[in-house]
């Protein structure tokens, strides 16, 4: 999952990711690119539309060639262009200060029309919350465990029809029986599905 932290110079990004990776670490495996230790490990400071567009690049095939659980990518990537182009699962948007350093930047910055979540005001509690959105099992919906328990009980009609047609020798009884365990059974599997959607043993995500 490619996860983007961004936002203005002085903003809080790498403090906020450092504090996030650390988290999502105790579960699972995460790789942490910072915009200046890759700026500097390109030895590119080039901070022009051009330059840009290659560190956003430079994130992407990073994150991408990762293998990792978690790719965070902290950098302000300034425009909904580049935002567009790199593409996260998961978009934070540092929004805690008016300015930045750099006046350049302040005025190429555009303030993105979707994110993930919009931090105004940050605290720890902002790290745990989303640490536990990322790592948290999920769960199906109704309308799913019920899809999945329709499908599973055509599997299993056909199969009890099969058998009472064998036993049986007839094709009204042995449809009877079908039918009647296929409405009961379907309803049970749903409930079943239910009470274990509800329990934290066993779940790894």
């Amino acid at each position: 999952m490619k996860i983007l932290v961004m936002g203005l110079p002085g903003s809080g990004k790498t403090t906020f990711s450092q504090e996030l990776v650390k988290r999502l670490m105790l579960t699972h495996s995460v790789s942490w690119f910072n915009a200046d230790t890759v700026r500097e490990q390109f030895n590119d400071w080039d901070f022009s539309p051009e330059g840009r567009e290659r560190q956003m690049q430079r994130m992407i095939d990073l994150s991408n060639n990762s293998g990792s659980d978690f790719s965070v990518c902290d950098f302000v990537c300034p425009t909904e262009k580049l935002r567009d182009a790199f593409n996260a699962d998961i978009v934070i948007w540092m929004d805690t200060i008016e300015e930045g350093r750099f006046a350049d930047t302040n005025k190429l910055f555009e303030n993105p029309t979707s994110v993930t979540y919009h931090i105004t005001d940050w605290s720890d509690s902002w790290v745990k919350s989303i640490a536990s959105d990322l790592t948290q099992a999920p769960s199906d919906s109704n309308v799913r465990s019920l899809v999945k328990a329709i499908s599973w009980r055509i599997i299993g009609t056909v199969e009890t029809f099969l058998i009472s047609l064998l036993m049986t020798g007839k094709l009204t009884t042995a449809g009877s029986i079908a039918g009647i365990q296929a409405v009961l059974s379907t309803l049970l599997y749903w409930y079943h599905e239910r009470v274990w959607n509800k329990l934290k043993w066993g779940k790894t995500r």
